[in-house]
């Protein structure tokens, strides 16, 4: 009897160490565990936007949007532009990478280290219209060969036989899009002013999909949602007519201090608004003040942890 009650005691102690190890670990596990994501932006002739820019024999006045290369250096004469429009990424994802990739055009041997820079551009430009004087037609950069920003965003040296995929670290710059901390102009790139080489990339318009320049931005994300704003809040007129006499749209019955984002249907912030009087209204322009084309927008009213989205025709 007594060798039976010691090996049910014996049995109940470790019944009990298992179950306190099993909650002990499950206690341990975080309540909103983080969910990692990636995409990948990578467009083609019709929606890229990249060229390069070019002075000396008269190319300071040429557009070179169409070309299938994209050409970097000789002595800083060449500088290559690319902006991407950035998936619409969750309120609360936490940015933790983002990388600027280009394709060589071909393998080259560097003799020497060659060093490409990447900076932030400061001011809007048109890839079908942009040369080293003008960022668009009829209207000069405020500097010859692009206004950027000289704080250096990623350098990328080259070195020996070199081919294929070069990464520039850009999570700086666009966390601060994200952040609506600058308006995404995009980068230029560009090397040393006594390197005489000239380095080829492929561009948008390349007809192989898989070598166009691309951008991957990695993040991670809670798994548990925002509750969403209830649905008393009105948007109209939707769809949005000029032919009809519209002249702004109207987001009605909007939370105190609520903000309100427009997106372009592929992801890119092109206005804010800010709720006043529990209205906001938009004039259906973009953030250069240009109207915005035929199409469907998102929107995303944000009002602290709650938020709400839905989608907007415009039919010029």
């Amino acid at each position: 009897m007594w060798d039976r009650i010691k090996l049910l005691l014996f049995l109940v102690f470790w019944v009990g160490a298992i179950f306190s190890n099993f909650g002990d670990s499950y206690a341990k596990q975080p309540e909103n565990p983080k969910k990692p994501e990636k995409q990948t932006v990578q467009p083609g002739p019709d929606k890229g936007m990249d060229t390069y820019i070019a002075t000396g024999c008269g190319d300071q006045n040429k557009n070179f949007g169409k070309d299938e290369n994209m050409a970097v250096g000789n002595r800083d004469s060449r500088r290559i532009l690319i902006r991407f429009d950035l998936p619409s990424i969750p309120l609360d994802a936490s940015i933790s990478s983002a990388e600027l990739q280009f394709c060589l055009e071909r393998e080259y041997k560097f003799d020497q280290k060659k060093v490409i820079y990447a900076h932030r551009i400061t001011t809007f430009w048109k890839d079908k219209e942009v040369t080293w004087n003008q960022n668009k037609e009829k209207r000069n950069w405020k500097s010859p060969g692009g206004d950027f920003d000289w704080a250096i965003e990623n350098a990328v040296s080259l070195i020996g036989y070199t081919s294929g995929w070069v990464s520039w670290d850009v999570t700086r710059t666009v966390k601060d899009w994200l952040d609506e901390k600058y308006i995404n102009f995009g980068f230029l790139l560009k090397q040393d002013s006594y390197d005489p080489d000239e380095i080829l990339f492929l561009s948008s318009d390349l007809e192989w999909e898989a070598y166009r320049p691309r951008l991957v931005i990695s993040y991670e994300l809670e798994e548990t949602p925002p509750a969403p704003v209830p649905p008393s809040i009105k948007v109209y007129p939707n769809p949005f007519k000029p032919s009809a006499g519209h002249t702004e749209v109207t987001f009605d019955n909007l939370p105190s201090g609520a903000s309100v984002k427009i997106f372009h249907i592929e992801g890119r912030i092109i206005r804010t608004l800010q709720e006043e009087g529990e209205q906001a209204k938009w004039d259906v322009k973009d953030k250069e003040g240009e109207k915005v084309s035929s199409g469907f927008y998102l929107y995303r009213i944000e009002s602290g942890k709650e938020h709400q989205t839905g989608k907007l025709v415009i039919i010029r």
